[in-house]
């Protein structure tokens, strides 16, 4: 009976038999040769299936990265026809707005915002990227011409006297031109600017008694006469909505009331159409 330990000498012999070279080897794995054969067959056999897993597995992602190519270049083109389409659809809905606001601003005496600098004419749209550009600086331009332009109440309160000829509210007996909107207000009330502007003159003007006039920089000046405070100094800037002064009955006032005009260009205008865009 052998021992583990025991070994077995090989002789390898070269052809002529003339040189040998002993090897020893235990005697175990030369009587269980068969084993270990089978047992590397198998490391063999898991070899290969490891490189054809391999294989496959690269194959299968070949494959997705051309499924995910064609979906990117399907989206893609879904993009490009929404681009000529439903983008461009939208911005012509913004085109007709901003014409009707437009519209509403050369009905204040204002000059309407052009859309081209002049070029060729070209009846298809650009990119969505060119557009949004263009209406991006556009409305920037409008915001800016807007916020300079009077619009709404100085102080929210019921028009007692209109804009136009009227009888004489002291005496009655003759007939005067008003120039401007006189509009209700308790005493100490607030009164606001009605867009961005600089103080052109804060003080007592003769029958405004307290007055703040107010110079938007693009032809437009409000007055706002009869206070009984003046919030605001010459020369300071103002954006809309701003508190300049109080309600009072300062100057040529029979009660408490704001006296409110507009101007444009040295020509005296009806506040009541700057009071809403209608």
């Amino acid at each position: 009976m052998y021992q583990r330990k025991d070994k077995t000498t090989v002789i390898f012999l070269n052809q002529n038999q003339d040189y040998s070279r002993p090897f020893q080897i235990k005697t175990y794995y030369i009587k269980h040769w068969k084993k270990f054969a089978a047992g590397l067959l198998a490391l063999i056999g898991l070899f290969l299936g490891v490189i054809m897993h391999l294989v496959k597995s690269k194959a299968e992602i070949q494959l997705a990265n051309q499924k995910l190519a064609m979906l990117l270049e399907k989206q893609k083109s879904e993009v490009v026809q929404l681009d000529t389409s439903a983008i461009k659809k939208h911005y012509l809905s913004i085109d007709d707005k901003l014409k009707t606001i437009n519209k509403y601003l050369k009905a204040r005496g204002l000059k309407p915002m052009p859309k081209s600098q002049g070029g060729e004419m070209d009846d298809e749209l650009g990119s969505t990227v060119e557009m949004g550009s263009f209406y991006e600086e556009y409305l920037k331009r409008m915001i800016r011409l807007v916020g300079f332009t009077p619009m709404g109440y100085p102080h929210k309160g019921r028009i007692t006297s209109n804009f136009g000829h009227r009888e004489n509210p002291f005496t009655g007996e003759s007939i005067e031109r008003h120039k401007g909107l006189d509009i209700k207000g308790n005493h100490g009330e607030l009164v606001k600017t009605t867009a961005n502007g600089r103080v052109k003159f804060a003080s007592r003007k003769g029958g405004y008694g307290n007055v703040v006039i107010i110079d938007h920089g693009n032809g437009f000046e409000t007055y706002y006469g009869h206070l009984s405070k003046i919030s605001v100094k010459q020369g300071q800037r103002v954006a809309a909505g701003d508190a300049i002064g109080k309600i009072g009955s300062t100057g040529r006032s029979t009660g408490p009331h704001l006296h409110y005009e507009v101007h444009k260009n040295g020509k005296i205008l009806n506040p009541k159409s700057y009071i809403t865009l209608e």
